[in-house]
């Protein structure tokens, strides 16, 4: 029995250098290269959740933006939009049309026969050139429109160019309200006119064939104080056959951005 025990004590004593032989290194102070991960490298378990630990069941990866081009690298330019081109505008009395417009137009009594056949022509045929991206207006002035001050708006508000309003100009213009009669009320359409159109009116086209009913030195001297509203509008003042020629040389004359043309 003692030579039992004493057997079983020899193994167990024997056992316990063995596991201190394989834990140290010879020198007694470092673990053994067995127990020390080669290269550095980390290894991740994947836990019960079929991911890598701490994440929702079966969820996706994350989505990131496109890597962006690093510096030096050639960006692809982006392309502008594509603008329409400009088209010509169409020409009133060799004057080109664009914008917001107001056709001041004489519908006195010498306007008859061709001067107001040629005027009705080139009126239309301009309204018909003009596009969406325009606004008019057109006015006759003449002593049958007693009753409203001696001037007859088509609206009274400058309109965009549709073809609908359009087609609605070309048929006033060519219907019975631009049928001449009476005198010549310049003070009244001019006066009219400025107070009527806004301040951002492009282009103020008066047309006649001669002199006012009125003083052209009372409409002189007043006019300038009724065109200072406009910003930056061109007075165009056109002369039929050479009536009234001197006055509406002076009227284009009394604001810095007038033009005369004789028609």
């Amino acid at each position: 029995m003692n030579r039992l025990v004493l057997t079983v004590a020899l193994c167990l004593f024997a056992g316990v250098l063995c596991a201190q032989a394989q834990i140290k290194s010879p020198d007694g102070a470092k673990p053994t290269t067995h127990d020390r991960p080669a290269g550095g490298a980390v290894i991740v378990v994947p836990d019960s959740t079929g991911g890598t630990g701490g994440g929702t069941p079966n969820e996706p990866p994350p989505v990131t933006d496109p890597t962006p081009p690093s510096e030096g690298e050639d960006i692809p330019p982006t392309e502008p939009p594509v603008e329409p081109p400009l088209e010509d505008p169409p020409p009133y009395y060799g004057e080109p049309v664009r914008g917001k417009v107001a056709f001041i137009l004489d519908a006195s009594g010498s306007m008859y026969g061709s001067k107001m056949a040629s005027l009705r022509a080139e009126t239309t045929g301009v309204i018909q050139e003009l596009n969406e991206y325009d606004e008019l207006d057109c006015m006759a002035y003449g002593g049958q429109f007693a009753s409203t001050g001696g001037v007859k708006f088509m609206w009274g508000a400058l309109l965009p160019a549709t073809d609908g309003n359009k087609n609605a100009a070309i048929s006033w213009v060519n219907g019975p309200t631009m049928n001449p009669g009476g005198g010549t009320p310049s003070y009244a359409a001019l006066q009219q006119g400025c107070q009527t159109y806004p301040a951002d009116l492009d282009q103020f086209f008066f047309v006649t064939d001669g002199y006012p009913n009125e003083s052209p030195a009372t409409i002189l001297a007043a006019f300038p104080g009724w065109w200072n509203k406009f910003e930056d509008c061109r007075l165009i003042c056109i002369c039929i056959a050479g009536g009234g020629a001197s006055f509406m040389q002076q009227l284009a004359a009394s604001v810095s951005n007038g033009v005369y043309i004789a028609a």
